[in-house]
């Protein structure tokens, strides 16, 4: 980032709060603003996207998939950023979501979902250019077995 670490941080908060705001009302409306032209894109089931309008077209059908829907964003998200350069910085995101449903109706248990967000500066300022969500698993890291 550059001297002015301070707007730049603020920049890409605004990005992430975009993101998040999508999420919490189901609107994609906006994140055309927040996903360079040739960004990819990879939810916790393995889907990609490549490209702003297939990610924005995506989330479009997403949020109008009934069993999405029937999920809500439990509390506030948590972001962590960390500059990479002066024009590159990765963003790390966590929120819950409940009520989810699979694509037969049953309940998804609480989702703990992160993200992982490379942003690069552009013209028109920061932009999404690699997106990967994940879930958290249930199951003890080996780490701790």
């Amino acid at each position: 980032m550059t001297e002015d670490s301070g707007s730049d941080e603020a920049a890409i908060g605004q990005v992430l709060m975009t993101v998040a705001e999508a999420f919490r009302e189901l609107d994609a409306s906006g994140l055309e603003k927040v996903y360079a032209d040739d960004a990819d894109w990879m939810n916790a089931f393995g889907t990609t996207q490549h490209g702003r309008d297939a990610i924005v077209q995506y989330h479009e059908q997403l949020f109008d998939d009934p069993h999405f829907s029937q999920g809500e964003v439990v509390g506030e998200p948590e972001a962590s950023i960390r500059s990479v350069s002066d024009d590159v910085a990765v963003a790390k995101t966590y929120v819950e979501r409940k009520g989810q449903e699979t694509q037969s109706g049953d309940e998804l248990p609480r989702r703990h979902n992160h993200s992982h967000k490379v942003l690069a500066r552009q013209d028109d300022g920061w932009v999404i250019v690699s997106e990967m969500y994940m879930d958290e698993r249930q199951s003890q890291p080996l780490s701790e077995q």
